[in-house]
């Protein structure tokens, strides 16, 4: 298999026999899935199709991608798929196109884009024109001559001042006599007028300085006025231009009802613009095939191939969900009408789980908590551990909650009975005089036998909850750890995290530049297995009565 079988509709037929396969009832859930089977055999033979292609010069080894198969029925009955990789670069003609926005607004769109230019040159012009530099440059000049004329005169009055002082001394020591009061006081006139022309001076200089800087800044601020007039002119046309790109854009539902990204996002919030790429997803992508030859969308299989970004974590062949912080949206409306598969992020795997208390007094409950059971109550799902503290203990106080475990792990939780309690148990883990370890099964062997990882982590915006390296704006994140075992390629570690961010011991197990290595079961950021494998195992705290240390271990299960 080297092309599709029609290179123009781009679908595939199934070189792999799948008679024995029956089709999926619903649709696949696109957010969190197991591929149906069908969709497993399509995902083998685009991996085999990208193992021997040569049409396409891409590096993978250096950059790799995310590829999809979309499994398609077409109005005869028969069973074929379509290809896509996220992106908008040429590929070769095995894949579906990109989304192209409809040339009925290519008039409109090329006028906004001309008058854009336009506004952007002028700006730019107004921008680095040598006459408001040197305004500015005059101002600062004048500013300083100003200072230092009207300090050298004010230097001078004060000179004076004193002069006129010491002769008026003088005056009336030399006419003390009474007649000689009219030659003292036509001194004091003399010496009066002196100061009231000094006077005069020094405000006619400070009106003449002030006068020709207000001149200056006049210049200034009419020039800086017109340069902000034309940048909110080029944000308007800006803005315009994205809004009719976004009208441009019209994407397809089952029905055929087509709706732009204007509707979906612009209209619907005005400060809502969809995520950049979002069209160049896979799943947006091969729906809108699929509708436009009309082919009804049957499962859903997407995988990444090649080497992985730095600052994400992809494997190689592995499965992925669509991103629905990129595609939420535009799916809503491109599956209407399609029945999926339940939502697994709805189901509570909790509900037939036991919690074991670990240890209980009056102020303090220790939990060891199964895995994938939350920790506190999410926005789809209401069980969790801090729902059942505050049914097991109606009368505690503050906000029982003082650390969090990931849904999938398992291990110690601390709980309190009282705010005051919360408070002190609290500050310790702030100030991270806690203890912690965790353990954990690698999928794989790793090289050292201990050390530490220091990767800055922040959350990844656009793919959300996953998180991901990142040296410009992550937080500092620190991990300890030392070998215990290997069996069977799977190594155990302990792991002791210096600090608790989102997701940190997974990120820096599987992270390149960590051990490369992902924890057992992890679903962001390795494998699915029958569970993550990563078990939050010991526990050291001082009791916030007593303040005695207390230590408690449980084993992990794997």
């Amino acid at each position: 298999m080297t092309t599709p079988n029609n290179t123009q509709t781009k679908f595939t037929s199934f070189s792999t026999s799948i008679d024995h396969i029956a089709l999926p009832k619903y649709f696949t859930f696109p957010y969190y899935y197991q591929p149906h089977a069908l969709a497993h055999i399509a995902m083998n033979e685009l991996q085999s199709y990208l193992s021997s292609q040569t049409e396409w010069s891409h590096d993978f080894d250096s950059q790799g991608k995310m590829f999809a198969v979309l499994v398609v029925k077409t109005k005869d009955g028969k069973l074929g798929y379509l290809s896509s990789y996220a992106g908008n670069d040429k590929t070769p003609q095995f894949f579906v196109d990109s989304i192209i926005p409809s040339s009925k607004q290519d008039k409109i769109l090329n006028l906004l884009r001309q008058e854009l230019a336009t506004v952007k040159q002028t700006l730019v012009a107004l921008e680095t024109a040598t006459e408001l530099n040197q305004l500015k440059s005059d101002l600062l000049e004048k500013q300083r001559a100003s200072q230092l004329e009207i300090s050298q005169f004010q230097a001078e009055m004060k000179d004076g001042k004193k002069r006129r002082k010491e002769e008026r001394s003088k005056a009336e020591e030399q006419f003390s006599l009474e007649s000689d009061r009219e030659r003292l006081a036509a001194v004091v006139r003399t010496l009066g007028d002196q100061s009231s022309s000094e006077k005069r001076t020094f405000k006619a200089l400070k009106t003449k300085w002030q006068q020709t800087i207000s001149e200056l800044l006049g210049k200034i601020t009419q020039s800086e006025a017109e340069i902000q007039d034309k940048r909110d002119e080029y944000q308007r046309l800006d803005l315009s231009l994205k809004v009719e790109e976004q009208r441009s854009i019209l994407l397809l539902n089952q029905s055929g009802q087509s709706k732009s990204l204007f509707e979906l996002f612009f209209q619907k919030d005005g400060n809502h613009e969809p995520i950049a790429g979002s069209i160049d997803q896979n799943l947006p992508k091969l729906l809108q095939a699929a509708y436009q030859l009309s082919l009804k969308p049957i499962a859903l299989g997407e995988f990444w191939w090649g080497s992985s970004p730095y600052d994400q974590i992809r494997q190689h062949k592995n499965l992925y969900p669509v991103c629905q912080s990129k595609c939420y949206e535009i799916l809503d409306h491109m599956l209407e009408g399609i029945e999926t598969d339940e939502s697994p992020l709805e189901i509570t795997p909790s509900l037939n789980k036991e919690l074991d208390i670990v240890y209980e007094d009056n102020v303090l409950v220790v939990v060891n908590k199964p895995a994938e059971f939350l920790s506190v109550s999410g926005k789809y799902i209401n069980d969790s551990v801090h729902a059942r503290m505050a049914k097991r203990y109606p009368h505690a106080t503050g906000p029982l909650v003082v650390h969090r475990l990931d849904m999938s792990t398992s291990g110690l939780l601390v709980f309190t009975l009282t705010a005051e309690t919360n408070k002190h148990v609290q500050q310790q883990f702030i100030e991270r005089s806690v203890e912690k370890r965790y353990t954990a099964l690698l999928e794989g062997t790793i090289e050292r036998r201990q050390g530490i990882i220091d990767l800055p982590l922040a959350g990844d915006m656009e793919d959300r909850p996953r998180q991901m390296v990142s040296h410009e704006r992550g937080r500092n994140a620190e991990t300890r750890f030392e070998v215990l075992s290997v069996e069977n390629n799977r190594t155990k570690v302990h792991l002791y995290p210096k600090t608790g961010r989102t997701h940190q011991l997974r990120v820096h197990c599987a992270h390149q530049a960590g051990l490369n290595t992902p924890i057992v079961g992890d679903d962001l950021y390795g494998f699915k297995d029958s569970r993550l494998h990563l078990h939050a195992g010991y526990l050291k705290l001082r009791h916030p009565i007593t303040e005695q240390e207390m230590a408690f271990e449980v084993p992990s299960d794997f």
